[in-house]
């Protein structure tokens, strides 16, 4: 729901936080393992921080799962990436025992994108809540 607020609504949110996965949109019709551009169109650049576990079979990060959930964890990141206008290529990097993070950054209003997954999470509540907090509150809607 997160994701699809920052969609949507993003001139009424500072920033999204999804957990346990990351859309930017419905899966393409004619083909379903890329988010279709036209279904989020956000009004402005969206910060996201989105949470995941590789073992989630509710949310695969892989993709396959429901129909809205087709394609993978990556592919909402890097359509997150092209909406805000990121201008670096992601870096990837452990910031936890079984924790890594991709992270886009150079994004037009500051509006990062980064995806942090847990190694062998599953669908639960995978958010290192700290970590979110710092990254929320550098963001506000005036």
């Amino acid at each position: 729901m997160a994701s699809w607020l920052g969609c949507v609504e993003a001139g009424r949110y500072a920033a999204i936080a999804p957990v346990v996965g990351l859309r930017a949109g419905n899966p393409k019709a004619g083909n379903p393992q890329e988010p279709d551009p036209a279904t989020c169109t956000p009004s402005r650049p969206m910060p996201v921080i989105a949470f995941a576990g590789d073992n989630d079979t509710t949310n695969p990060t892989q993709g396959g799962g429901a129909g809205y959930w087709q394609y993978t964890m990556h592919a909402a990141e890097q359509r997150w990436a092209a909406l805000n206008g990121c201008q670096t290529a992601p870096t990837t990097q452990w910031v936890a025992p079984g924790v890594y993070e991709e992270r886009y950054t150079g994004c037009r209003g500051e509006a990062d994108v980064v995806g942090r997954m847990t190694v062998g999470g599953t669908h639960v509540w995978l958010a290192d809540n700290d970590a979110l907090w710092a990254f929320v509150s550098r963001y506000w809607r005036e």
